[in-house]
């Protein structure tokens, strides 16, 4: 009972009878995941949600916990070991929403990899992403890979690399998350809208909020508040008067699935999209 829709009310309660140490503005996966580090830390940690929780980005990911191979391309190592690391952590500690799910590199005659190169790279990212010795990556030959996955054309198909990526949803995990923090103490409510800042000498020191269920006002005061609200964080900002220097550029990446109908697919080169909201036209296309 310590996270449910029966002790809404009774969270709501709370946070608008004493100050709180920490005020998060947003239920996504940041947010909650806010909302636990500090409760754990023996704070008083409130969150309030306009919608349902993850009803925003957090439920419209890719479904994967990637560890970051892309970046290993860049030479972002320290990127990928802290990706791997944060990645193994919630593959222990919630199995039940995370499942490993073996990925194909192939390469082709004339492309960028070859089964030197891509093998290297697959180790160190393993070994980096502290992926366990049995998901490690295997090299396959063309024969074996075309075995493996019938769609790929052969022709120029010099082989490709097995490696593990792992699946979740996204959206059960940010409930998970935010179960352990009520159970650490957090107060975490859904349907309240932050409506505008309370000052104090020009410092933020609460909110008011509406209850959208009950259509209430409250005033939720806090020594510090984090805004968790992702799309809509400079929209938060605005209302603080502090969208000063860096912005918040929408976008949108869109992923292909291709059925295994399709007589061949050949992945010379992937296109990834980078679409705006605010304009609703394409922005960056890298081949």
């Amino acid at each position: 009972m310590a996270f449910s829709a029966k002790t809404r009310t009774a969270s709501i309660e709370k946070m608008k009878e004493k100050e709180l140490d920490l005020l998060i503005i947003g239920g996504g996966i940041t947010g909650v995941g806010t909302a636990l580090d500090a409760a754990t830390r023996g704070m008083n940690v409130g969150l309030i949600e306009m919608q349902d929780f993850a009803a925003g980005t957090s439920s419209r990911s890719t479904k994967l916990i990637h560890g970051g191979l892309r970046y290993l391309k860049q030479f972002e190592i320290k990127l990928v070991a802290e990706v791997g690391t944060e990645r193994a952590v919630v593959y222990e500690n919630a199995p039940h929403v995370t499942t490993p799910l073996r990925m194909m590199l192939p390469f082709y005659k004339g492309g960028t990899f070859n089964s030197f190169t891509t093998s290297i790279g697959l180790s160190v990212y393993d070994r980096l992403a502290g992926v366990k010795k049995a998901e490690r990556r295997t090299m396959m030959r063309a024969k074996e890979a075309i075995t493996k996955e019938p769609i790929l054309a052969e022709e120029g198909l010099r082989g490709a690399g097995m490696y593990v990526e792992y699946r979740t949803d996204d959206a059960r995990l940010t409930i998970e998350v935010a179960k352990t923090a009520a159970d650490k103490g957090a107060l975490l409510t859904n349907y309240v809208k932050a409506e505008s800042f309370v000052y104090d000498d020009k410092k933020v020191v609460g909110l008011v909020a509406t209850d959208l269920v009950t259509g209430e006002g409250m005033t939720i005061r806090a020594k510090k508040i984090v805004n968790a609200t992702g799309p809509w964080v400079d929209t938060l900002r605005e209302q603080d008067r502090s969208k000063v220097g860096k912005t918040i550029h929408l976008t949108k990446g869109v992923h292909l699935v291709l059925s295994k109908k399709t007589s061949s697919f050949k992945p010379s080169f992937i296109f990834r999209y980078s679409v705006s909201r605010r304009t609703d036209d394409v922005c960056d296309t890298k081949r």
